[in-house]
């Protein structure tokens, strides 16, 4: 009797346990701030053991902890239009999907995020190379990120990452699913999916008119619209295209505590 009574225990212990939530990555020090300061634009780079995001949004921060998805689906407006400053350090060296999921266990732990994950059929970006062989002037191939640091210096200062303002974006050792990642705030939030079919890491200078968001618009200024930018700045296009897209729908999210 007392054997049947013990296995029932164990077996309860074990079902709880398989039924609670597994600890993901996390950061070993983190520091949330909000950003106040006005400026438009700001930094977001994961690089190995740690990641630092300068005046920031939420959604900013996502569009990184969960690449490749790109598209997400409801939450407040505040996370789109309040700013912060994020940093997160880490012993060791971990990898970029091991940086992802520090990211993502210091959303839940400090915005108190929670999301799941579905597909639906949506509009969407196609980003292509617009002439076979041919970059634009401001895409450049360089090297990977751990593998180019100047020797008697250090490595470069946004490598793996973008420095975004108004109508500007430098990425500095990115890959294509990236910039794909970050075009979609550019394109008034629709998916981009990358089908370049460009490996390894660019250098990119991308300068565009914000007040021109569609594909037929004429812009104002001298700065052309992002469509036209992206072909003659990059060498690349964007098709539309309606295609399965995996959505990150928000269910809770709520506005951090003091550090």
């Amino acid at each position: 009797m007392m054997r049947a009574a013990a296995a029932l225990v164990a077996a309860s212990v074990a079902s709880l346990l398989a039924q609670a939530p597994q600890s993901g990555l996390r950061f070993d020090v983190t520091s949330v701030r909000p950003n106040t300061s006005g400026a438009q634009g700001g930094s977001s780079k994961a690089e190995p053991g740690r990641y630092v995001g300068i005046n920031v949004t939420v959604r900013r921060v996502m569009g990184l902890a969960f690449l490749p998805v790109q598209e997400f689906v409801g939450g407040p407006d505040w996370i789109n239009t309040d700013h912060f400053d994020i940093e997160g350090k880490a012993e060791g060296t971990p990898d970029r999907e091991q940086m992802r999921e520090m990211l993502r266990s210091l959303l839940a732990d400090r915005f108190t995020l929670v999301v799941h994950r579905e597909t639906r059929q949506m509009p969407a970006y196609a980003l292509v190379v617009a002439r076979a062989g041919s970059l634009g002037p401001e895409l450049r191939r360089v090297e990977p990120c751990n593998t180019r640091p100047t020797p008697g210096q250090g490595p470069r200062a946004r490598c793996g990452g973008f420095a975004i303002g108004m109508g500007t974006m430098r990425g500095d050792g990115i890959t294509m699913t990236q910039l794909a990642g970050e075009l979609a705030s550019a394109t008034e939030g629709r998916h981009v999916v990358d089908r370049t079919g460009l490996e390894g890491s660019f250098d990119l200078t991308l300068t565009w008119n914000t007040d021109s968001l569609r594909p037929d618009a004429t812009p104002a200024g001298n700065a052309p619209s992002i469509f036209v930018a992206i072909q003659e700045q990059l060498g690349l296009r964007l098709e539309p295209i309606t295609a399965p897209i995996e959505v990150i729908v928000i269910d809770r999210v709520e506005r951090p505590t003091a550090n």
